[in-house]
């Protein structure tokens, strides 16, 4: 469960760069720390380290291709505005958010998603989202390649990428 809603905002979140226009920052090429909070896991931090690079736009607009009908970024003032309707597990996800910082060592904000028809029973969160640049890349990681290094019970270091790839076809996806 905290997996898919997460997958779900990475997602949201991987297509943002790949839609946005010059006037949007750009983060920073290497390897990136997501910190996420959601609502409905109160004192957890989910972390994602997530390999960027030059080419990462065009390979997140190929990814979420097929999974999302609408995302739209657009910059106001000092923040950068997300919103995009995807499908998860058979959910429409819609979801909103609002991001700040410099884009090249850091920026933080909110997401916040519904799903219709509720996703295991939830119908809606709120997740607030803090990242870092934490240098290059890891060796043997590939742009886009997304790890969870600290998920509790001993199933540290999965690869996000690896384990989508090798789930069974679904129908609609």
């Amino acid at each position: 469960m905290r997996l898919i809603c997460c997958s779900a905002a990475l997602l949201a979140l991987a297509t943002a760069p790949a839609l946005a226009t010059n006037d949007i920052p750009k983060r920073k090429p290497g390897l990136w720390e997501h910190a996420m909070q959601m609502d409905q896991l109160p004192g957890y931090t989910h972390r994602a380290h997530v390999c960027v690079g030059e080419n990462l736009d065009d390979l997140a607009r190929h990814e979420a291709a097929g999974r999302c009908d609408k995302t739209h970024v657009v910059r106001v003032d000092d923040r950068v505005l997300i919103e995009s309707v995807c499908q998860a597990e058979g959910s429409k996800v819609t979801t909103k958010g609002s991001f700040s910082g410099d884009f090249a060592s850091r920026y933080a904000g909110q997401l916040t998603s519904t799903f219709v028809p509720p996703l295991n029973g939830m119908a809606s969160t709120r997740m607030r989202m803090e990242a870092k640049w934490l240098g290059p890349c890891r060796p043997g990681q590939k742009v886009g390649d997304v790890i969870l290094p600290d998920l509790p019970q001993g199933m540290g270091g999965i690869d996000l990428n690896k384990m989508m790839q090798n789930l069974p076809k679904l129908p609609g996806r």
